[in-house]
């Protein structure tokens, strides 16, 4: 915009130093002639007067019919039809063409639509895929945090392949038993609850059921039905306690 002002001012002030000379050049021709001081005086201010409104009038003028003229044209590259601007022979060479050999915007647009539509599943997919492996990483190295000190090497990766069958609903007939040690059955009850609640992929049946499997020695003389209706007993209390959150996992 600075720049802008500059610009005018510049031309502006070009006319009027343009419009003084003018002015200058005539009063001393007027004195030449011997005329007074007076009268070469007004005849110089008149004669910028005049230049300087000649020129406005004119800017203004020239603008404005410049500013039709360019309406005009753009009006009428507007109006031109599409076919006006292919050639004679392009023209018939296009409508000669069978219908099938065009394409079609619906079409075009229809198999876009569905190739949208299905990207968008494959992403949300993909998604949910990596979400779920996400949430059975964390859940191993849960396990493998708290029986770390409690069940052998061999054992504690069996835990991690017991989680992974949980999770992913496979067959219990997959799960192997592990020996645990120093835990109490209270111990295993909040274990198999985290481990439904960072998955809650199905009832706490299951997960009793998945405790009943894996810790099949040190639950043998417990009930399936009663490890359900103890999973979350005494939340604090135990070596392992209860866990709403697994952000630090």
């Amino acid at each position: 915009m600075k720049i802008k002002y500059f610009e005018y001012i510049a031309v502006y002030l070009s006319v009027f130093l343009v419009c003084v000379f003018v002015g200058a050049i005539g009063r001393l021709v007027l004195l030449e002639k011997g005329a007074d001081e007076y009268t070469a005086g007004v005849f110089f201010w008149i004669c910028t007067g005049f230049g300087i409104l000649m020129f406005a009038i004119l800017s203004l003028f020239l603008n404005d019919l410049a500013e039709r003229l360019l309406n005009r044209f753009l009006k009428t590259k507007k109006n031109e039809s599409p076919e006006s601007r292919i050639p004679g022979e392009d023209l018939e060479k296009i409508q000669e063409q069978p219908q099938d050999a065009l394409i079609k915007p619906e079409m075009l647009e229809n198999k876009n639509s569905a190739r949208n539509i299905q990207q968008i599943r494959e992403e949300r997919q993909n998604a949910a895929r990596n979400q779920k492996q996400a949430r059975i990483d964390t859940a191993i190295r849960y396990a493998q945090q708290e029986f770390a000190l409690y069940v052998s090497d061999d054992d504690l990766k069996q835990l991690g392949r017991n989680i992974i069958i949980y999770a992913e609903d496979i067959n219990f007939e997959k799960i192997k038993p592990l020996k645990v040690k120093d835990l109490s059955n209270l111990d295993l009850y909040h274990f198999g609850w985290n481990i439904w609640n960072c998955f809650k992929v199905s009832r706490q049946d299951r997960a009793a059921q998945f405790l009943k499997l894996t810790f099949a020695d040190a639950l043998k003389d417990v009930e399936q039905n009663s490890i359900k209706t103890h999973l979350k007993d005494d939340e604090q209390k135990g070596l392992i306690k209860i866990m709403e959150d697994f952000t630090d996992f």
